[in-house]
């Protein structure tokens, strides 16, 4: 578990810390390595992003540093341990037959990021009525819908 201490940076509104070539190389290295980040006192599971270089960027969340009374420019200790937790979410049944019938919308899916596809079925999990969770459903369809016909289009 390697462990660093780091300079809290601001990237756009987060705030995120650097990790070292050498703690990259201790997690075996990748491009997006998921992580168990252990930092002021709290453990967040999360994904260690390249940063050139051979260095890793973790945004680290602003109200655990917050609440630690630390914010941009101040050190902060993390302790990394390499997550083998699976990233990818099961579609739920309702989602998955759904897909079926919209083969553009199940590319999307398919091609979109993990982080985006377990916050939409979150999203859909979310929902207490039935009546609720289908016109979720239907949104969701409408927005990979869209997202499959966005990359199909020509760049201009």
């Amino acid at each position: 578990m390697p462990t660093f201490t780091a300079k809290i940076e601001k990237n756009w509104i987060m705030r995120c810390v650097i990790a070292p070539a050498a703690v990259v190389r201790a997690l075996g290295g990748g491009q997006r390595i998921p992580v168990v980040a252990r930092y002021a006192g709290e453990t967040v599971a999360t994904t260690l992003m390249p940063a050139g270089r051979g260095r890793g960027r973790l945004t680290v969340l602003a109200d655990i540093v917050r609440r630690a009374g630390l914010d941009v420019g101040d050190r902060l200790e993390v302790e990394l341990t390499r997550s083998s937790d699976p990233r990818d979410p099961a579609a739920p049944a309702d989602l998955q037959r759904a897909l079926q019938f919209r083969p553009a919308a199940q590319a999307a899916w398919v091609r979109g990021p993990a982080s985006v596809r377990r916050w939409m079925v979150k999203y859909l999990d979310e929902a207490r009525r039935p009546e609720t969770r289908q016109k979720r459903l239907e949104l969701l369809l409408e927005r990979l819908s869209e997202r499959a016909a966005k990359a199909r289009s020509p760049k201009k």
